[in-house]
């Protein structure tokens, strides 16, 4: 099997996640994007030109995929690997 580094893995999940976010049917995986949304106060978006609103969403995507990346990089990084040795 071909060994994957874990900052490959956590992409995978926030890329995973997001997309969770958009087809799912939970609102909790879209809360990273949420709070930007809000953060930044985005009142009149459906007035934006049709180039800003597509600049807004794939900015939102880079946040709610990277936040979950951090997340779940953080997650494997208290997990041990289980093929490494364990200290005497």
């Amino acid at each position: 099997m071909l060994p994957v580094s874990r900052g490959f893995l956590s992409a995978l999940g926030g890329i995973g996640m997001t997309l969770l976010a958009w087809f799912g049917s939970w609102a909790w995986p879209g809360w990273p994007a949420s709070f930007a949304i809000d953060l930044l106060g985005f009142t009149d978006f459906a007035e934006f030109p049709r180039l800003a609103k597509s600049g807004v969403v794939v900015l939102l995507i880079i946040i709610n995929v990277g936040t979950w990346a951090a997340v779940i990089r953080g997650a494997l990084l208290l997990v041990r690997k289980s093929s490494s040795p364990v200290p005497p």
